[in-house]
Order: C-alpha cells, then sequence, then structure tokens
C-alpha cells in the first residue's frame, strides 16, 4: 500500500520492558500475526532489565529495533525515546506484558483514518481470564472522581454516573464513543499529534503520565476514541509488584503531581492541603492493606499453634477457660514467644509462604522443630519449665490441623497446577495440534513438580481433524472449547503458541470469561509456559549434581530405617490375614517361583513370589514386606524389572516409585528417566513419605 510521506511506515509499535522479556515474546508473536500489509516497525526500549532481556530477545527478532538504557529512567521517558527514533503515521504505545488481536492494527488504522479529528484511540482490554477490565476507557481523576474511587463508592456503585465516573462505568463494554482517557496498556496515537505534544511529561516516572497525556491531547482539541471491535489481553503490571511500598508511594505521588499539575490553580491552599492528605492516607491504607494480605497466613498458623497449647494447658490441669488468665503463669509466655520465633524463623527457611506455601512435608518440618526446639530450651532453663505433655500434643494437633488444611490448598486451590506431591490432578485441555504438540505433551510429561490429567487435545480453526496424539485424544475444535470445559470440568487451557492464532486465543477466553480457569500460553520457541502471573520454565534438571542426595550416608541410613521400623510393623500387624492367604496361595498354587531382578546397575538379585501375581495378591505383598525388612528391595525405589541399565549406582528397587506413581502419563523414555533423575538429586526421606502417601490414596 502507498505510504504518506513524510512517513516510512504505517505503524511504529513502541514498547518500554523492564524483567519480562516471556510476556514480550508472545506479545512479539502476537504482532507479527497482525501485520498483515501493513509496513509496521517495533521498537523496544529496554530499561536496564536484570533478566537478560536485550540478549535473549534480539536473537530471536532481527525485525526489532532495541534500544538498550544504562539506567531505569521511567516508562514516560523511555516511550520518548522510542517515539523519538519512529517513522510510522500511526504511533502504538503498547504494554509488553500484553496479547494483541490479529485484527488489532487494521481496525484501529481503519478507526483513524476515517476519523480525522481523532488524536489517539483504545482498544477493549481483558484481564487474564477473559473478563472486562475496568480501565479500558477512564475519565479525567478530578477531585470528586477520585474521592468517590478512595471511599469505595465505585466499586459499590459500579453503574452510578456519579460513582463511577473515574471508570465510565455506565458505559456498556462494547458501546463505542469519545471518551477522556486512555489506558497507558494501549495507546494508538497519530504521530503528528503525539510529537506535537511532545510525547510523555518526563517529571512522571510511572504512573499517571497516560492521564496527562490523554488530558494534554483533548486539551488541544483533539478527540480520543474508544473502539471495542478489536481486544487485547493485558496481564496487568508484571513487570511492577504491586505490594511494595515503592508501588504504592510512586503510583499515589504521580497521582498528586498530576492534580498539582492541571488544578492546583483553580483551587485554594486549604483544599490542596485535604487532597494531598486524602492521597496519602489512600497510600497509607493501601500500603496496610496489601502488608496485611502477606501476613494473614502466617499470622493464622501463629494463632493456631498457640491456641493449641492453651487448649492443651486448659485440658492438662483442668482449668475452667475464663481461668485460663489468673493460672497461665507470666513466664509461660515465653513458651509462646519461643514456639512463635522457632516457627516464623523455620518458615521463612523452608519458604513456607513463597515457594513451598502448598508444601506440606515442608509445613510438618518446621512445626515438630519448632515444638522440638521449645522443649529443648525450657530442658535446660528450668525457670520455664512447662508440660512435655502439652508440647507433644499441641505438636501432633498443629500438624494435623494445618497438614490437613495444606493439603486441601495444595489439591483444590485454582492455581495448584505446579503443586509438587498433590494428590488431586489438575484436568488441562490443550488447545493447538502442529508437529510441535508431540514435543509439549512430552515437556510437559516430563516436569515432576506438575501433577495434572490431559482431558484431551484441540484441533485449531481449519486443520484436518486426527483421532488421537500419542495416546491422547482429540475431543474437539477450537469452537467447542467452551462447552468441553464445562463438560470435562476443564481447570487449565494451555495454548500451543505457534499453532492457535491470538485471534482464537482472545475469542476463547472472551466466551468463557472465568476466574476459576487458568489460560497459558507455550510461545514458539516451546522453552516456557506464561499464565496469568508467572512463567514456569521447562528445564527441570538443568544440571547434574556429582553428588546425588540418594547417596549420602544420612539419607541412606534414615531410607533404611523407615524401611525395616514400617515393614517390621506391617509384618506383626498383617500376619493373621496374611497367613491365611499364604496358606490359601500354597495350596491352589503350590511354591513361590523366583523372579530375577537387577538390584543395583552390576547386581542380580532374586524374589520368590507366587505366579501369576495377581491370585495370590496379599501373600505376595506380604513376602515382599519380608523382602523390605531384610533389605532385598525398599518401599520406594525404582521399577522392579529386568535389565535396568539405565538405573543411577544404589537406586534399590521398590514396591512404589516416583515414575511408578507416575507410569500412566510416561510414555518416553526420556520422560521416565526425568523422574528417576530427579528421585535421586532431590532425594529425601520426606519425599519418601510423599511418595508413599500418594501411592495409597492415588492407586485404584
Amino acid at each position: 500500500m502507498t505510504v504518506e510521506t513524510p512517513y516510512q511506515k504505517d505503524v511504529s509499535i513502541v514498547i518500554v520492558n523492564y524483567n519480562v522479556k516471556e510476556y514480550l515474546v508472545n506479545l512479539i508473536n502476537s504482532i507479527n500475526q497482525s501485520v498483515g500489509n501493513f509496513n509496521v516497525e517495533i521498537i523496544v526500549i529496554d530499561n536496564n532489565s536484570t533478566d537478560g532481556s536485550v540478549e535473549y530477545l534480539s536473537s530471536k527478532f532481527t525485525n526489532v529495533v532495541f534500544i538498550a538504557n544504562n539506567a531505569n529512567v521511567g516508562f514516560g521517558k523511555a516511550n520518548n525515546q522510542g517515539i523519538q527514533v519512529s517513522r510510522g503515521k500511526y504511533i502504538l504505545l503498547l504494554n509488553p506484558d500484553t496479547l494483541i488481536k490479529e485484527n488489532t492494527l487494521s481496525v484501529m488504522i481503519s478507526h483513524m483514518d476515517n476519523h480525522p479529528q481523532t488524536g489517539a484511540a483504545g482498544c477493549k482490554l481483558l484481564n487474564p481470564d477473559g473478563t472486562f477490565a475496568p480501565e479500558s476507557r477512564r475519565s479525567v481523576p478530578t477531585p470528586s472522581s477520585a474521592l468517590w474511587k478512595v471511599l469505595g463508592l465505585t466499586s459499590i456503585f459500579p453503574k452510578s454516573k456519579r460513582f463511577s465516573d473515574y471508570y465510565l462505568g455506565w458505559m456498556d463494554e462494547d458501546e463505542p464513543g469519545s471518551i477522556p482517557v486512555l489506558s497507558g496498556a494501549f495507546m494508538f496515537f497519530r504521530a503528528s499529534v503525539l510529537k506535537e505534544l511532545g510525547g510523555f511529561d518526563e517529571r512522571f516516572f510511572m504512573y499517571g503520565e497516560d492521564i496527562d497525556l490523554s488530558y494534554r491531547t483533548t486539551q488541544l482539541g483533539y478527540q480520543i476514541d474508544y473502539v471495542p471491535s478489536t481486544s487485547i489481553i493485558h496481564y496487568k503490571g508484571e513487570s511492577t509488584k504491586k505490594d511494595h511500598l515503592d508501588y504504592v508511594v510512586m503510583f499515589n505521588k504521580a497521582m498528586y503531581q498530576f492534580f498539582d499539575k492541571h488544578y492546583s490553580s483553580g483551587y485554594s491552599f486549604l483544599f490542596k492541603f485535604i487532597v494531598k492528605a486524602g492521597i496519602i492516607i489512600r497510600a497509607t491504607s493501601s500500603y496496610v492493606v496489601s502488608s496485611f494480605r502477606k501476613i494473614s497466613k502466617p499470622a493464622a498458623d501463629l494463632v493456631i499453634l498457640n491456641a493449641l497449647v492453651f487448649i492443651f494447658f486448659l485440658i492438662r490441669y483442668q482449668i475452667a477457660p475464663d481461668n485460663l488468665l489468673q493460672e497461665y503463669q507470666t513466664s509461660f509466655l515465653v513458651v509462646n514467644g519461643l514456639l512463635s520465633g522457632f516457627f516464623i524463623a523455620l518458615s521463612r527457611y523452608y519458604e513456607l509462604y513463597g515457594i513451598n506455601k502448598y508444601s506440606v512435608t515442608s509445613l510438618i518440618k518446621a512445626v515438630l522443630i519448632a515444638f522440638a526446639g521449645v522443649a529443648l530450651v525450657t530442658f535446660f532453663l528450668r525457670d520455664f519449665a512447662f508440660s512435655r505433655w502439652i508440647l507433644l500434643f499441641g505438636a501432633i494437633t498443629s500438624t494435623v490441623i494445618l497438614g490437613v488444611f495444606r493439603f486441601y490448598q495444595k489439591n483444590y486451590s485454582k492455581n495448584r497446577f505446579n503443586a509438587s506431591g498433590a494428590i488431586k490432578p489438575t484436568r488441562v485441555l490443550i488447545v493447538g495440534i502442529s508437529s510441535k504438540t508431540l514435543d509439549l505433551l512430552s515437556l510437559v510429561r516430563s516436569r515432576v513438580d506438575w501433577n495434572y490429567e490431559i482431558v484431551g487435545l484441540i484441533v485449531q480453526k481449519g486443520e484436518q481433524w486426527v483421532d488421537e496424539v500419542e495416546n491422547v485424544n482429540v475431543i474437539g475444535r477450537t469452537e467447542h472449547v467452551p462447552d468441553l470445559v464445562r463438560h470435562h470440568k476443564v481447570e487449565q487451557l494451555i495454548f500451543l503458541g505457534n499453532s492457535v492464532s491470538s485471534d482464537e486465543i482472545l475469542n476463547i477466553m472472551t466466551q468463557i470469561r472465568s476466574e476459576s480457569l487458568i489460560f497459558k500460553i507455550v510461545p514458539d520457541s516451546m522453552d516456557f509456559i506464561i499464565g496469568k502471573s508467572n512463567v514456569e520454565y521447562f528445564e527441570d534438571v538443568p544440571l547434574v549434581d556429582v553428588r546425588l542426595s540418594y547417596s549420602i550416608p544420612w539419607n541412606i541410613f534414615l531410607k533404611r530405617n523407615l524401611d525395616i521400623f514400617l515393614s517390621g510393623f506391617l509384618l506383626l500387624t498383617l500376619f493373621p490375614l496374611s497367613l491365611l492367604s499364604i496358606l490359601r496361595a500354597v495350596i491352589t498354587i503350590g511354591k513361590p517361583v523366583e523372579v530375577q531382578f537387577q538390584r543395583y546397575r552390576n547386581e542380580i538379585d532374586k524374589l520368590k513370589l507366587w505366579q501369576p501375581y495377581e491370585q495370590a495378591l496379599w501373600a505376595n505383598r506380604y513376602m515382599q514386606l519380608w523382602y523390605i525388612f531384610t533389605g532385598k528391595i525398599s518401599f520406594v525405589g525404582a521399577p522392579i524389572i529386568e535389565n535396568r541399565e539405565d538405573i543411577p549406582v544404589y537406586y534399590k528397587p521398590g514396591l512404589t516409585g516416583l515414575r511408578q506413581i507416575n507410569e500412566k502419563r510416561l510414555f518416553r523414555e526420556k520422560e521416565k528417566q526425568a523422574f528417576e533423575l530427579h528421585y535421586v538429586q532431590n532425594y529425601s526421606i520426606w519425599l519418601d513419605i510423599d511418595v508413599l502417601f500418594r501411592t495409597v490414596f492415588v492407586s485404584k
């Protein structure tokens, strides 16, 4: 098509990046799908990212212009750098944590061409769950509209013209029209207007600059339009941490800067003071609320721990609850302080409220060690002597209550896809079939920490139907996804980025619009998966540790003792039942036969079992308990099969194992070896207990 001089491009897309390279990969891929016949340039300004963004992205996208800053100069100033070198008739200012549709550029260019009085335009923004984002169109924050938002009236009356003026809540999300303010996530400008404005006001480091730019656009007499006929996904601030004090201060400072710049001359000193005080109060309350959310979980755990100590104190000494304060000596509060201190320290060590927030074993270790620490200290400090009975039952009960709660979270939280050791698998639907589908299936299966159930595969629009791909059934096309999600109770959708267009992705998300459904996208590179607020890499074990945890003497000692004590206990308790089973097996089958198996890499051993195995199931299980007790095999270990040349050194065969409980989802030898390697590298007695627990509850 013909390009008007002096412009060399139809559209210049300016993107400021800060440590979100994975989201930017997805965005650039979606832009490349939407270019069509237009002459488009992409300009990425990197604000001194620490994740190697420029090196990573420049090798993948040779058509992108990269500007690397040596410092984080702020959102507005970085955008101005891109604006200055842009050559397009139109300039799209776009956030890196977005995804655009295939028709986005064509719709926006057509709208601007047909509306010469429009200086800038925006489109519909969708949240990562497909719901409408109200910040798609906003009003200029006047003191009154800001006050209603601060007081929470905007949320209470979302359709009121008075109280919802901040987000223009009375407008339907699909209603086009003129609006006062665009979202900084997507601002489609006429280049001449943007350069006449001088770009962003660089006094706004981050936040508020989009409001200021929109306000100045209308002051020049240009119109700003909301165009809902196209939409984008906005992951909302993945490059910032909104619960940090820096964010709260920066955001509310920007709000005051805007007020001071555009409204201060028309108001008295007293009114300006009231507005400033309101902003400070709002900033303080926002930080307090976000901080409370962060400490609410550890605070709840501490309340339970200490409440149980009080309860068992009442039971132990038969004290009425209303006399607790009188009978509970002041010195005993030291015990509560010690318990709380130990637990807080151990929760930080085990990261109970971070990456291990769903870990039952880490929680159990923290609770038991905390109570053991209190028992040890009070044993040597007689002034604070405390009942060992209370501590013992407090430890047991705390472990059970908190463990059950974590177990529930691990299995029923909507973000539990990567919760290692979950009993209830996450139901996943994979959308997109291509030459890379096999690779995706293998990569997902090889992730040891993902417990899932692949419900099926979806064929994208225009592709030929197939019945299955590597034992996974194809159950529908993209237009059937909303119905299939409801019918199969799907919890997560994974889109194969190289196969499914951004149009199809956004259409599916818009139709479903469910906060309980997680949407994830795998880009062309196939090395990571993008979710709502996290990025997960597929490489599970990038380096091999020379000293395997499995071979550490202390771990060997603990594993052997677990086998001895557990098998000994079961041998005694199951003896009456198993004796009858053994007698029945001798009568109906005869003598057990020798089964040869590879015990270690170069060692062959034999087990005597009745064959067929299932006809003497309990007799065989009892015999295997004896072999565990004598050390031939273990409860948890490698599969008991012949010719295991790939078994690592000192990897004893077991009745169950990490590989065995996942056997149904593994089809390639590479996938199976990944689970075995993970076991020997990350071995601990807690991992054995976890595997045994999952074997009992998962096996059918």
